[in-house]
C-alpha cells in the first residue's frame, strides 16, 4: 500500500492576519495518521508557513498521486485562511470561487491562492480506485460580512469582519467589536494583537476580499449566466470545517491553540478509528456544538464506508517473536507422510518469511536456511576513484546489524551484488575523450564546490576573520578527489555506455526475474545508477526497486545535470522505483538537494559526518564524502538505510 499525506499549515502569513493553531493541526493530524492508521512517517510530507506556496503544493500533490494503486489512501490537509474571489469560469451560482489563502496571499495575484476550480482539475488526475480525502480547516466563500462570537472581558461579544473597511495588505484585518449595551467600534492594531494572544478569543480563519471583488461577485450572481460543473465524486472526499457562509475557528483547546475542526476530527477518530466518513462528520459536528463552536462541518463527495483512512492500527501489539513462538514445529506433527511433511515445512517457511523469521530448519536430508524475504537483493554502486572488487564489504558490515534477515548472510555475488566500473577508466580511455570539454567541465565543477565551501564556512562562522582564514585553507576545490574517471563518463558517449552496461549487467537479470532489490549508490555512482535505471525502465521488467538511495550525489551539481542524457534531464523517477531517498552530509560538497529537479521521495540533508573531525562546524570534503559508510554512523545505517529496506 502507498498510503500518503500532504499536510499544510500557516500560522505566520507574509502580509496578512496571522493565526495560531494551524501548525498544531499539522502535528495533530500527522500523529493520528501514523499512530491510528499506520501511515509510514516517510509518506507524510508537511509544509509549514513560508513553505506553503502554490509551486510547493503543486510539487507535493504530484508526489502524492504518483505511483499509487487502487485501494491506496491519500490525504491532503490545509489549515489556514480561506476566502473567495470573483468566479472567472461562470460555474458558481453565487458568482464566487472559493480559495485557499497561501503564505504570500495577495488577492490580486492568482499565484498566491488556489481556486476550487483548480482542485477539480487535480482531482481528475487521481487513478481509479484510489481514495483521496481533502481536509480543509479554513472558511469557504459566502456573504461579505462574517461574524464570530468571542469572550471579551468575561462577556460574550461578537466580532464582525467588515469587508468594506478591510485592509488587505496591512499588519492586521480591522475588526468591529459589538460590545454589550454600547455602539460598535473598530479595534486598532494593538488592540487586535492583544486579542490574538488571549486564550479565550477565537479567531476566524477568513480573509475578506477587496470591496471591488464583492461588487463584481454580486454583478455575476445577478446575471444568472452559469455553466454546470460535475466533480468526479468517485475520486475524492472533501471534509470541510464549516458551511460556505461560516468561518472555521482558531481557538485555545486543551491547553494549546488548534483549529477546532481538526482538533475534534482527530479526537473523534482516535477514540473510534473505524468510523466511516459520514459518521465521523456527525460526531465532529456534535463535539463542536457541545463546546460552543458555531460552525457546521461539511461532507462532500464520495462517502467512505468503513474506516475513513483505511484499516486502522490495532491497539494490541503482538511481536513477531511472540507469533513465531506460538507456531508448532512441523517436524513434530505426528502421523505425517514424508510428502505431507515436506509440504508443511514449505508452508512453514513461507509463514516465517512473512513474519520476518530467522534461523533454520534441519530435516533428515538437508538444512533449510530461512530468509525473511525471498528473491530480495542488495546492490551497491561505487563512485569515483579506484574501487577493487569487494569494495562493498565495509559498507555491508556497517549495515548488516540492522538488516539481519532481509538478505540472509549477504554473501557477495549471492544476495549482495556490486556494480564495478572503475577499471574501465584509465589513462588510455581518457585520451579518447574531448580533453577541452573535460577541462571545461572540471573547472565548472570545481568552481561550484568552491562556492559551496565558502557558503558552508560563512554559515558556520558568521563571517569575519574566522571565515576568511578558513576560506584560505588548502582544502578548496575538492582537493583529494579525482574527477578524471567521471569526466570521461560525462563527455565520452562510448565510455558512458560501457559503464552503464556494467550497471545493467548486474541489475537487469535481477529485475527480469521479478526480484525486489535495494540500490545504495554513492557519489558519481548515483549518476550511473539514475541513468542506468532510466535505460532499464524501457524494458518493462517485472521486478521492483524497493529503495533507491543516492548518497553524496553528484546529481546535485548543475553541470552534471546539464550533461545528463537528454531524456533524463526531466528528473523523473524511474518507473520501477518505489522510493527514492537522497542523503547528504555536512561538508560533503558533492552531494546536496535533489528535490528541486528530481522526483525524490525523501531527503536527509546536512547529516553529521561521523568520524570526521571538524573546526567550527567545517569538515574535510573527502572525510565527509565517505562518512555514510562508517560503522559508527547509526543515523545513516540504522535510521535511514535499514528503515527503508526493512519497510
Amino acid at each position: 500500500m502507498a498510503n500518503k499525506a500532504v499536510l499544510c499549515g500557516i500560522n505566520q502569513y507574509q502580509t496578512q492576519t496571522d493565526l495560531r493553531g494551524c501548525l498544531n493541526d499539522v502535528d495533530n493530524l500527522s500523529s493520528l495518521l501514523t499512530q491510528s492508521f499506520a501511515f509510514d512517517p516517510a509518506n507524510i510530507h508537511s509544509l509549514r508557513d513560508e513553505q506553503v506556496t502554490k509551486r510547493a503544493i503543486e510539487k507535493e500533490y504530484n508526489w502524492l498521486i504518483r505511483n499509487v494503486h487502487s485501494g491506496d489512501q491519500l490525504v491532503f490537509h490545509f489549515s489556514g485562511h480561506g476566502s473567495y474571489v470573483p468566479d472567472d469560469q461562470g460555474d458558481e451560482s453565487d458568482g464566487a470561487d472559493e480559495i485557499l489563502c497561501l503564505y504570500n496571499m495577495d488577492f490580486y495575484n492568482p499565484e498566491t491562492y488556489i481556486r476550487d476550480d483548480e482542485w477539480q482539475a487535480m482531482i481528475e488526475r487521481v487513478p481509479d480506485g484510489v481514495h483521496l480525502t481533502f481536509i480543509f480547516d479554513s472558511c469557504h466563500s459566502g456573504t461579505g460580512t462574517r461574524s464570530i462570537t468571542v469572550n471579551v472581558d468575561g462577556n460574550q461579544q461578537t466580532l464582525l469582519l467588515d469587508t468594506e473597511t478591510a485592509t488587505q495588505r496591512g499588519l492586521y484585518t480591522p475588526l468591529t467589536v459589538s460590545r454589550s449595551g454600547s455602539e460598535s467600534d473598530t479595534l486598532d492594531s494593538a488592540e487586535y494583537q492583544q486579542l490574538v494572544q488571549e486564550q479565550s478569543v477565537i479567531l476566524p480563519r477568513f480573509l475578506p476580499p477587496p470591496p471591488e471583488f464583492d461588487n463584481k461577485i454580486r454583478s455575476f450572481a445577478r446575471s444568472g449566466t452559469l455553466r454546470t460543473t460535475v466533480l468526479p465524486l468517485e475520486k475524492h472526499l472533501l471534509l470541510a470545517g464549516c458551511r460556505d457562509d461560516q468561518t472555521s475557528a482558531d481557538a485555545y483547546i486543551d491547553n494549546n491553540f488548534n483549529g477546532a475542526f481538526t482538533y475534534y476530527l482527530c479526537q473523534t477518530l482516535r477514540e473510534n478509528p473505524n468510523l466511516g466518513s459520514q459518521q465521523t462528520i456527525q460526531q465532529v459536528t456534535q463535539q463542536l456544538t457541545n463546546n460552543h463552536f458555531f460552525q457546521e462541518p461539511q461532507h462532500e463527495g464520495q462517502p467512505r464506508i468503513g474506516s475513513l483512512f483505511g484499516q486502522s492500527s490495532s491497539n494490541t501489539v503482538i511481536s513477531d517473536n511472540d507469533m513465531l513462538d506460538s507456531i508448532p514445529d512441523p517436524r513434530n506433527v505426528p502421523n505425517l507422510t514424508p510428502e505431507n511433511q515436506k509440504l508443511l515445512i514449505e508452508a512453514y517457511i513461507k509463514l516465517l518469511d512473512t513474519l520476518g523469521g530467522t534461523g533454520g530448519l534441519v530435516t533428515e536430508d538437508k538444512e533449510i536456511t530461512l530468509r525473511r524475504t525471498a528473491n530480495r537483493y542488495l546492490v551497491y554502486v561505487h563512485g569515483i576513484g579506484t574501487h577493487p572488487k569487494g569494495y562493498s564489504e565495509d559498507w555491508w558490515n556497517a549495515l548488516k546489524p540492522f538488516v539481519p534477515a532481509i538478505f540472509g548472510d549477504g554473501s557477495l555475488n549471492d544476495t549482495r551484488r556490486e556494480v564495478f566500473w572503475s577499471d574501465l577508466v584509465n589513462q588510455k580511455s581518457r585520451s579518447l575523450g574531448d580533453i577541452a570539454q573535460e577541462e571545461q567541465l572540471r573547472r565548472e565543477i570545481e568552481l561550484i564546490l568552491e562556492e559551496r565551501r565558502k557558503q558552508m564556512i560563512a554559515e558556520q562562522t558568521g563571517g569575519g576573520q574566522a571565515a576568511r582564514q578558513a576560506i584560505q585553507a588548502p582544502t578548496a576545490r575538492g582537493e583529494g578527489l579525482s574527477w578524471d574517471d567521471f569526466l570521461v563518463y560525462m563527455v565520452n558517449p562510448t565510455m558512458r555506455q560501457n559503464i552503464l552496461k556494467r550497471f545493467t549487467e548486474v541489475v537487469q537479470p535481477l529485475l527480469a526475474s521479478g526480484a525486489e532489490i535495494d540500490i545504495i549508490s554513492h557519489s558519481w555512482g548515483t549518476v550511473v545508477s539514475y541513468e542506468g535505471l532510466r535505460e532499464l525502465e524501457q524494458l518493462s521488467l517485472s521486478g521492483r526497486v524497493n529503495a533507491f538511495f543516492t548518497v553524496g550525489s553528484a546529481l546535485s551539481l548543475g553541470p552534471v545535470r546539464i550533461a545528463l542524457r537528454s531524456e533524463n534531464k526531466n528528473g523523473r523517477r524511474p518507473t520501477m522505483v518505489n522510493q527514492w531517498i537522497n542523503l547528504d552530509a555536512k561538508g560533503d560538497l558533492v552531494g546536496g538537494l535533489l528535490g528541486d529537479q528530481f522526483e525524490v521521495n525523501q531527503e536527509y540533508l546536512k547529516l553529521e559526518p561521523t568520524g570526521c573531525p571538524g573546526f567550527l562546524g567545517i569538515y574535510n570534503l573527502v572525510c565527509a564524502h565517505s562518512s555514510y559508510f562508517d560503522r559508527r554512523n547509526l543515523t545513516v545505517n540504522d535510521d535511514i538505510f535499514a528503515r527503508y529496506i526493512n519497510g
